[in-house]
């Protein structure tokens, strides 16, 4: 290949790199002093500080002084992330001392991600931490829980089982559940939960093992269908279904259509990959 064809190759390739990140953003709810990244689990705060004057009466940036208000900001963005569709964090850990000490404990744990001088020795700091792991267990319902592995019971030979259509035609098992929820006014949560029409619990704390959903989260949220449908999380053959509409109470669950709900309650591996939460949330991109 000819050096000028390498050229116009490589600017192509970083043109359609840049047209697809612009494309596909990331599902950001932008707060004061910070951002939340729900698409990648992350949360983000800046912390600022002004120059002071030292003995020698010279001018001195304060970069631990950035960095604990960058600290103080990002406890204040975990506060108001919410868990349910009526509780948030900072109402969950105002009557749990330890909870409150631990959210406390991942903001002064937060990865120092970009530092800035002024010429007028003024400092900026960002901040960023992860839900996963040690943020989830803090805060996820006590009512998720570990959901043990089921063994095989040795009780003598066990009764033959009727095989189902999709069996007998050999359909290909879904491998995860994909919820359109683009038309709804739905914000992200760290707990939505799912029902049918009629209320059954589709998708709740009954269906999810807590070691999954500390480590990935209940769902991912995306904003783009594409992109859900290409994820390793929902695997090579998702249901994927849409929102009818939000619960008219305080939880605000997203509810399913009875015809959906059925596909998903004949589907014999639902069991497995709800209970790993193998979920995506697909919502409106940020404005």
């Amino acid at each position: 290949m000819k050096p000028h064809q390498i050229l116009i190759l490589g600017i192509f390739v970083l043109g359609m790199t840049m047209f697809t990140a612009k494309a596909l953003p990331n599902c950001l709810q932008s707060l004061e002093n910070g951002h939340i990244d729900w698409t990648t689990g992350l949360f983000t705060a800046t912390g600022h500080a002004s120059p002071e004057i030292n003995a020698e009466g010279k001018a001195v940036g304060m970069p631990g002084s950035a960095r604990a208000c960058a600290t103080r900001n990002l406890i204040a963005i975990l506060k108001q992330i919410k868990i349910s569709g009526d509780l948030t964090v900072g109402e969950y850990a105002s009557t749990h001392d330890a909870i409150l000490a631990g959210i406390e404990k991942v903001a002064q744990d937060a990865r120092v991600c970009r530092q800035l001088y002024t010429s007028a020795l003024d400092v900026d700091v960002w901040v960023e931490a992860t839900f996963y792991g040690r943020f989830l267990q803090l805060v996820l319902p006590d009512h998720i829980r570990q959901i043990p592995k089921i063994s095989e019971l040795k009780q003598g030979p066990a009764e033959p089982v009727k095989k189902t259509l999709s069996a007998v035609v050999g359909a290909k098992p879904y491998t995860g559940l994909i919820v359109d929820a683009r038309t709804l006014n739905f914000e992200p949560l760290l707990y939505p939960t799912i029902v049918s029409e009629q209320g059954t619990e589709i998708y709740s704390s009954v269906f999810i093992s807590r070691e999954f959903a500390v480590q990935n989260g209940v769902c991912s949220y995306l904003c783009d269908m594409g992109q859900a449908l290409a994820s390793e999380r929902t695997g090579s053959n998702p249901l994927v279904v849409k929102a009818l509409r939000k619960t008219g109470d305080k939880t605000g669950a997203i509810v399913m259509s009875m015809a959906d709900a059925k596909t998903l309650d004949r589907e014999t591996e639902r069991h497995i990959f709800l209970k790993e939460c193998r979920v995506i949330v697909v919502v409106k991109p940020p404005v």
